[in-house]
This record gives C-alpha cells, structure tokens and sequence, in this order.
C-alpha cells in the first residue's frame, strides 16, 4: 500500500513538472519572432532628417555685417542703433574685439566696449531669433571735432565744396554733406535755417566737422554757420584768361597784287 501510494506521488510530480515544458515550447515556436526592421531603410531616414535641418538653418542664419552706436551692453549681449533699426548682439568668449589705438590694431576685451561706442560687428545673423551672433567687433575711433573760421573765396556747385581764407592764412575745403546742417546770422532776424545755394562768396563761416583722412586742409562739415558778408569783401570772380594763338598757328596773309592801268 505505501509502494502504491509513493509511486503515485511520483508520477502526479513528473507531469507537473512537464507541463510548463510543453507551454514554453508552444509559445516559442519560430513563426512567432517579429521580422527585423531594415538597417539601410533607417539610416536614409535618419540622413533626410539631417538635411533637412541644415537646409533651414542656412536659410535663416547668414553671414552679415553691421555698423552703429551701442545703446546698451552687458556681458553677454548688446544692442546697437543702426540707421534702420536697432540690432540686438550675442556676446560669447569666443570673440575678438580690436581697436586703432596709436596707430597699432589693439586687442581688447568685451569689457572694454562701453555705450555710445562705433562699432562694426561681423557675424552670423538668424533671422528667426532677429540675432546677431557676433564673432568679430572693431570698435571705431573717436572722430576728432576741428573748427574753421575764415572768408569764403570760392564756391563749387558742383562738388558741394567751399573754400575758405582763414585767419592763420590757410586755405581750408569744407565739404557739405546732405546731412551738414546749415544756419545762416542777420542783425534782424538773427539766426535762422540757411542753405548751400544762399552761401555767397564774401560771406564769414565758421565750419564745425571732422578732418578727411589723408588730406590735409579738408573738413568734412557737420555745422556751418553763414554770417553773411559782415567784412564787406567783394566777391571778385575768378577769370579765365582766353586762349592766345600761337605764332605757328597765325595765319598768314599775303598782299595782293596792285593792277596797273593799260595804256
């Protein structure tokens, strides 16, 4: 009896233990495996992508250069005023900022760049974010203000140049730009707003502006301020003398031949 019931005990465990078997071998079977996705297929995905995004990165971010006045900076960004608009500046580690300063090319830092600098800044601009991710500042040297003062000998309509005698006995250019402003002094009415073509020769100026690089006695006028003719100089105009012709050139003339009466 014990032999019956140990046997059967036995056997009930050795199913048991063969089931499980049985279900594993069910489910693993090969038509079950889900198929593989092609590796090419993704990678040519994947590189579509990529150009994709650089495609519309180049269209948005371009090379650009840009001069102004900075109106605000900090140590990270800037913004510059710009005869359209005002322009807002990245500023990294990365870059250079330069300067003329007694006559040498200066490296400097963006600590250096303060409000109310000139300055040209090359980058790359993106056009979504309207920003300037600069990577090269040169600021720009302080023009020097210089004044004139004297009698206007001459005047070119043309060039839109006064020549003027100073005091000191030099002869002076002034350039007018469009953006020289013009006023003009009269004991009645005092000063008003004057112009190029009123500017007589006679009259007193006296020219505020910047000198013209590389050219001794030539300002470019940012004021001019036209007193009229208060020395009482007359305007003398300047003649040009004809041309003379040559003696080679002279024609000669012949003297014709006296007729004589016939007997």
């Amino acid at each position: 009896m014990k032999h019956a019931a140990l046997f059967s005990a036995i056997l009930f465990i050795g199913i048991a233990l063969n089931s499980p078997r049985q279900i594993l071998a069910q489910t693993a079977s090969p038509s079950a495996k889900p198929k593989p996705v092609s590796t090419e297929s993704a990678q040519l995905n994947e590189l579509k992508e990529r150009l994709a995004t650089k495609v519309a990165e180049l269209r948005t971010v371009v090379k650009k250069a840009v001069y102004g006045t900075i109106k605000a900076v900090s140590i990270t960004s800037a913004t510059i005023e710009t005869k359209t608009k005002d322009i807002k500046i990245e500023l990294t580690d990365d870059v250079n900022v330069t300067q003329m300063i007694s006559g040498k090319r200066t490296a400097l830092a963006i600590e250096n760049l303060e409000a109310r600098d000139n300055i040209t800044v090359f980058g790359t601009y993106d056009e979504t974010l309207d920003l300037l991710k600069a990577q090269v500042i040169f600021i720009e040297s302080p023009a020097v203000t210089v004044r004139a003062s004297g009698t206007i000998a001459d005047i070119d309509e043309e060039e839109f140049t006064l020549t003027i005698n100073t005091k000191e006995g030099r002869t002076v250019t002034v350039d007018i730009e469009r953006t020289t402003k013009t006023t003009a002094w009269s004991k009645e009415d005092g000063i008003v707003k004057g112009g190029f073509s009123k500017i007589k020769v006679g009259d007193t100026a006296h020219i505020v502006g910047t000198s013209v690089p590389k050219t001794e006695n030539r300002i470019k006028a940012s004021r001019v301020l036209d007193l009229g003719n208060i020395t009482g100089a007359k305007s003398v105009p300047v003649e040009t003398p004809a041309p003379t012709a040559s003696a080679s050139a002279a024609r000669r003339v012949s003297p014709r031949p006296t007729a004589t009466p016939e007997p």
